[in-house]
């Protein structure tokens, strides 16, 4: 018997599940000039500037695949550590760029790649036997900005 009267409490036993609904009101944050901080976004006024810079990287191989010492692999071109930069004016082509007579192929045990159009700088040490060689004979090839002396 005390088996049936132990069911029939447990069975006359109901959950109800409160489910939050919308908030009242939404607080409405201001974005800057205020005292308590913020973000503010400032865009540049495209009157105040009317020239346009223009950066083309100084490639030095054509896109070949880069092993690290670990065995990874990427898809890169080598780049000089020099850029050419020219302001123009807004809608006006810019002149064919000079290269500088010397480039710095190697910075600091450093090399410079792209992928992806975006350029980065890798160590020497990370690279195999092999990629250093082929780097070694780009820079050889090149001439070299002078060091300047130790002072």
């Amino acid at each position: 018997m005390e088996g049936v009267i132990g069911l029939l409490l447990v069975g006359g036993i109901s959950a109800q599940v409160v489910v939050p609904g919308p908030p009242k009101r939404m607080v409405v944050r201001p974005t800057g000039g205020g005292g308590a901080g913020g973000v503010s976004i400032v865009t540049p006024d495209p009157a105040s500037d009317p020239n346009v810079r223009h950066t083309t990287h100084l490639v030095l191989s054509d896109s070949r695949q880069w092993t690290s010492t670990d065995g990874k692999t990427l898809q890169a071109k080598l780049l000089a550590f020099e850029d050419i930069v020219v302001e123009t004016p807004k809608g006006a082509q810019p002149a064919a760029p000079v290269p500088p007579a010397n480039i710095t192929v190697i910075r600091g045990g450093k090399i410079r790649l792209v992928t992806e159009q975006k350029p980065f700088e890798l160590t020497l040490e990370r690279l195999s036997q092999a990629d250093r060689d082929f780097v070694e004979r780009i820079s050889a090839a090149h001439p070299q900005k002078p060091v300047p002396p130790a002072p």
